[in-house]
């Protein structure tokens, strides 16, 4: 069983989670991201239109699909919102930090 995490520890994982947050803020800020995005949402859109109603299994397949994307771009969300809540952590180990060394 795991102890608590040192302020070390949570100060090193909040930094972590910053940078990854950065990286995937950049790449859901990318030009070329948001137009690869773009064109294959609009493409499985043309595609799901563009079916007939009878054809089920290709409607299914492509409804499959537009999920998975909207998963694939949420989990980069998750991630940057990951990081707005390791900034708020560092913030309150800091100020702990501050007001144990006042204490000495």
């Amino acid at each position: 069983m795991k102890g608590p995490k040192t302020p070390q520890q949570e100060t090193n994982e909040a930094n972590s989670d910053i940078s990854r947050a950065h990286r995937a803020l950049e790449l859901l800020n990318n030009p070329l991201y948001l137009e690869a995005i773009t064109a294959i949402e609009a493409a499985m859109f043309e595609q799901f239109n563009s079916t007939k109603l009878e054809d089920g299994a290709q409607r299914h397949e492509l409804w499959q699909r537009m999920q998975l994307m909207r998963l694939f771009q949420g989990r980069f969300e998750s991630i940057v919102q990951q990081g707005g809540r390791a900034k708020d952590t560092l913030m309150l180990l800091e100020k702990k930090a501050a007001r144990v060394g006042s204490n000495i």
